[in-house]
């Protein structure tokens, strides 16, 4: 345990897949759980600087290595750290699994998911599908990705499907964008080490590509469906990664008394690890003990 859990355990996502889950567990009984999904490239330790904030609040978190990233080749032989999906179906079913089992473990507390980036983008795909009819207390986003802040030219585009296609785990490495990630040096220094050690990917596939273009397009076309759950926005204005107009014009679809907007004009895409983090997640605190 790198990132001050409490525990960690091997959590068996489906027949064939197992993902490590960190647990922040307070002192002093839990009196609510997030759950969290971390972002591309990334892995769950990087859920450390809230889970630790919640913990001092009887807040627990459960946050799992999504597939592909983190320690997930050390419990999958023969897979590979790198920012890879063959369908966001598959998170959706993680994410759902993953809360069925807290669920039944803690049947009486109330839980939030808490996602940042892709895993954003994650949670919401996963309330308007599989999840919409689950007892979630609350959706806590952070730098929604529902479109790339970097234009990509159309016939990079048309070119990139083809490449997932035929060779769906083609592995680019984009430009390293460390630096942009937040103002906290000692953070970035973090995430720098965590390359060396190979727990942040360093690469992206073809298939990735494709399939986050198509998650995106289908939540755009299905918020207006989002009638159920309160909802908790953090909108960074210096994200280099996920578009925040875009992000903020797709959430002000949903019905203004479920969704409750913060934009920070300064931050950059990683809000929950910026210098300014202590006011956010003080403002998300407030939040969920109104609705707990």
């Amino acid at each position: 345990m790198d990132f001050s859990e409490t525990r960690c355990e091997v959590f068996q996502a489906d027949a064939h897949t197992n993902l490590l889950s960190h647990m922040w567990i307070p002192d002093n009984g839990i009196k609510a759980i997030i759950i969290g999904i971390h972002g591309g490239l990334a892995h769950a330790g990087d859920h450390v600087t809230p889970a630790l904030f919640f913990k001092e609040h009887n807040i627990a978190t459960f946050a799992p290595d999504l597939r592909w990233h983190g320690t997930f080749p050390q419990y999958n032989k023969n897979e590979k750290n790198f920012f890879h999906i063959n369908s966001y179906d598959d998170y959706a079913t993680d994410i759902h699994n993953y809360y069925k089992k807290i669920r039944k473990e803690y049947p009486d507390i109330p839980v939030f998911i808490m996602g940042h980036s892709n895993g954003s983008l994650i949670s919401l795909k996963y309330a308007l599908s599989l999840g919409k009819n689950e007892e979630i207390k609350g959706f806590i986003l952070s730098s929604p990705w529902l479109k790339n802040r970097v234009v990509i030219s159309p016939v990079m585009l048309f070119f990139s499907k083809i490449i997932a296609k035929v060779f769906p785990r083609f592995a680019i490495t984009p430009e390293s964008l460390n630096d942009k990630l937040t103002h906290d040096s000692e953070i970035t220094k973090r995430h720098y080490e965590d390359e060396k050690k190979g727990l942040r990917g360093t690469q992206v596939s073809a298939k990735l590509g494709a399939e986050s273009l198509k998650c995106q397009n289908w939540v755009i076309e299905n918020i207006q469906n989002w009638t159920k759950y309160p909802l908790i926005s953090v909108i960074a204005g210096q994200d280099c990664i996920a578009d925040p107009i875009i992000a903020r014009e797709v959430l002000d679809m949903i019905p203004e008394e479920l969704h409750n907007p913060c934009f920070y004009k300064d931050n950059f895409h990683e809000n929950y690890n910026e210098i300014n983090r202590d006011e956010i997640f003080t403002t998300i605190l407030s939040w969920m003990n109104e609705r707990m």
